[in-house]
């Protein structure tokens, strides 16, 4: 009886950590900017296409397919506010692995990625040399929230850029790994954030603290996107931190 209670709690505890092992990411989208440029929203709504299935990715109603929005389970929902998210569930396995993925509106030929993105240059995706943009993720150990703007690097909720003419801002030496600096124009009272990919404010600065060397030291390695703001002008530019 002793071997057999052993064993029942070998096996639940085994089941404990297999159901932990997992992680979920949660993908969404700010369309806002999107359809205020005139563009309709299709009938199908925001879907997801990515290499899911070579990353073993599912959702609640099953596995996800490779490049395929219009599959049933590469289906966004629709939050209210423009935004629309879909939670992928991969297994440990996929830890560590590089997920390529892109939004779109309906199906291929309304999707992020075209002529004029700002994807690749923003340093959250990668041009493959045939015309394909697409966003990157290298899966994180631990469940993680991202929500991007449409076709930007910018986080959902960046209140420093809502509305704002968003210029490119300099950064050296970018990758870092202990500290870097900023460039500054000198044109009004400046203030900058760091924030990690799923728009959690990491770092606030101002005055002083934004002319030297800017310590990331205690920054876990990944991307994160640094905002400046001088009056009115506001810069932006991804800041990939190694370690």
């Amino acid at each position: 009886m002793k071997k057999l209670v052993l064993s029942v709690v070998a096996l639940l505890t085994f089941a404990a950590a297999s159901l932990q092992a997992q992680v979920t990411i949660t993908y969404k989208v700010d369309i806002t900017a999107y359809l205020a440029g005139g563009t309709a929203l299709g009938a199908n709504g925001i879907r997801i296409g990515g290499n899911f299935a070579d990353q073993s990715g599912a959702v609640t109603a099953g596995n996800m397919v490779n490049w395929s929005p219009s599959d049933a389970n590469s289906a966004m929902t629709d939050l209210g506010n423009n935004i629309w998210s879909i939670a992928v569930t991969y297994p440990a396995a996929s830890v560590g692995a590089t997920q390529l993925y892109k939004f779109v509106n309906n199906d291929w030929g309304t999707n992020e990625g075209q002529t004029g993105s700002t994807i690749a240059p923003g340093g959250c995706g990668v041009d493959d040399g045939a015309g394909n943009i697409n966003r990157t993720l290298v899966i994180p150990a631990t469940s993680t929230e991202l929500c991007f703007v449409w076709d930007a690097c910018t986080a959902c909720g960046t209140a420093s850029v809502k509305g704002a003419v968003v210029n490119k801002l300099a950064l050296y030496p970018n990758p870092a790994s202990s500290s870097f600096r900023l460039d500054l124009s000198g044109n009004g009272a400046a203030s900058a954030s760091i924030t990690d990919l799923t728009g959690k404010v990491v770092r606030t600065l101002a005055g002083n603290s934004l002319s030297g060397d800017i310590s990331i030291a205690d920054l876990n390695a990944g991307v994160y996107m640094v905002t400046l703001t001088e009056g009115t002008k506001v810069s932006q530019a991804p800041l990939m931190v190694t370690k």
